[in-house]
This record gives C-alpha cells, sequence and structure tokens, in this order.
C-alpha cells in the first residue's frame, strides 16, 4: 500500500474524518500504523509540519493496540469469552480509538489550541510495487522481531523463571503445602514484588500473578503471555488457557479490566524512547 502511493491519498480522503478529532489528514497514516507497531508510528509523525498536530498525534498514538498487545487479547478472550472472543477484541480496538479521539480533543481544547499550519498535501503518482522492495521490506520487519524475541523476550523470560525459582521452599514445607507450586512461587522473588502490587491492582480484580505480568510488559507487551505461563506452569498456548480458567486468579470481569488495563496503560519502553 505505501509502495503504490496510495497511502497519500487515503490521508487526503480521511481529512474529514480526522478534523472531528482536531486533527487533519497527515495524521491518520502514524494512527494506522500504530495498530502495528507504535515506534515506526510515532517516527512517521516527522512528516506532520504543524507541531501542536504533530505532538497530540505522537501522544495519543499509544492508544492504538499494537500487535503486541494482540496475544494478551487472544489469550484471555479466548480462555474466557471463547463465544465473543470476536466482539471482545473489536471491541478492545474500539475503545483504544475513541480513547485517542477524545484524548486529541482534550488536548487541542486545553493545551494545544491553534493548528499552526492549513493541510497541503502532495499526491503522488500510483506505481506498481517492485519484489524486490515488497521483500525487502518484509525482512526488515521480521529481522526486527526475530531479535526483538532473541533479545529481550527470551532474556526477560528467563530472569521471570529465576526469580520465580529461587529462593526455594525447604521439602518439609513443600510437602506439608496442598499445592506445593503455588506455595514455592509465593515464596519465591517474583511471588514477593506480586504481594507488594497487588494491593494497587485489587480494585481491579487481579491478584499478584496478573500484577507481575503488567511489570514485566513494561520491556515488551509480549512479556505478558510467557509471564503468565511461568507463572501457572503451563508449557503451551492452550494449557495456558485452561491453566488460567481454572486457578481462580481470573473471572470473565477480570479478565476484560486486564485487556482493558493492557490496552490504556503506559506503552513499552521502545515506545516511550522514541516519544522522547
Amino acid at each position: 500500500m505505501e509502495d503504490t502511493g496510495y497511502m497519500a491519498r487515503a490521508a487526503f480522503i480521511m481529512d474529514r474524518l480526522m478534523h472531528a478529532i482536531s486533527l487533519h489528514g497527515k495524521s491518520f497514516i502514524p494512527l494506522l500504523m500504530g495498530f502495528g507497531c507504535n515506534v515506526p508510528a510515532i517516527m512517521a509523525t516527522r512528516t506532520i509540519e504543524s507541531r501542536s498536530s504533530r505532538l497530540i498525534t505522537i501522544l495519543i498514538t499509544p492508544f492504538m493496540s499494537c500487535s503486541a498487545r494482540l496475544p494478551v487479547y487472544i489469550l484471555l478472550a479466548g480462555a474466557f469469552f471463547p463465544d465473543a472472543a470476536p466482539l471482545v477484541l473489536v471491541g478492545l480496538y474500539l475503545c483504544g480509538i475513541a480513547v485517542a479521539g477524545i484524548t486529541a480533543r482534550l488536548l487541542r481544547a486545553t493545551k494545544f489550541h491553534k493548528d499552526e499550519t492549513p493541510f497541503v498535501m502532495e499526491l503522488p503518482p500510483y506505481r506498481v510495487p517492485t519484489l524486490t522492495a515488497t521483500l525487502k521490506h518484509m525482512w526488515d520487519k521480521c529481522e526486527q522481531y526475530l531479535r526483538k524475541i532473541g533479545t529481550v523476550i527470551l532474556l526477560a523470560t528467563i530472569i521471570i523463571w529465576v526469580l520465580g525459582y529461587f529462593p526455594r521452599l525447604d521439602d518439609a514445607t513443600l510437602a506439608a503445602s496442598p499445592d506445593p507450586v503455588a506455595a514455592q512461587q509465593e515464596y519465591s522473588f517474583v511471588g514477593r514484588v506480586g504481594r507488594v502490587i497487588e494491593p494497587v491492582m485489587k480494585p481491579l480484580g487481579l491478584d499478584w500473578r496478573a500484577s507481575v505480568a503488567l511489570l514485566t510488559s513494561i520491556p515488551a507487551k509480549e512479556l505478558v503471555v510467557s509471564t503468565l505461563g511461568v507463572l501457572c506452569g503451563a508449557d503451551s498456548d492452550e494449557g495456558l488457557a485452561s491453566s488460567l480458567a481454572s486457578s481462580g486468579s481470573f473471572t470473565p470481569a477480570s479478565a476484560l479490566s486486564f485487556m482493558v488495563f493492557v490496552l490504556l496503560f503506559f506503552p513499552c519502553i521502545a515506545t516511550v524512547a522514541t516519544v522522547r
């Protein structure tokens, strides 16, 4: 779509609709890219000449639900809303869009009162994308994600496992416990951290496992699933879904609140650094 020259026309078409949230058409492309990844979406705002529109677009882009949040939605929606999972997913995306629109209107009304430049855009000619350019772009994106999996996500998962494995309870205490696995997890470093922050998350119906998962999602949102997998002792996505449904850590209401919280709370470190 980008190589054909259509994206500039999409921005032109969406200009009138974007005025409803006090922005213009050039903000549409970064917001659309935000559904893939917020980092390149925020970098794409450099094409917006108006400083106020650029800053508003940067600040509302994290409300666009990036692909890193999608595994969390699929896991919890599939486990707790099996008959309405598609509606839950669509509802979460629409919720992010609505919050972004409301935030943009509030920022325009309070902080950024004036749009400094009019909407002027050059429409490039249509072109047929070349196979070489398309494959190069695909490889660039895949390479970025593979590097992320092999470094940040793998390392963080190992750290969570170590923190959940140590220190060890003595054999007598484990033998006397009705649930040795749960007892060891609560005694471990990660269990202690979760207990400290659990009171903050309690109004959302979330226990210490969910609190730890949210904490570990700061480096990357994908870590929520792997953290829950480590804490629940599941070795597959299907096993994790059934473990969550039977663990008592989540109810349908708390699972929904967890997904909304993942959608709306601050983005990953890479996005924050890009905003800065």
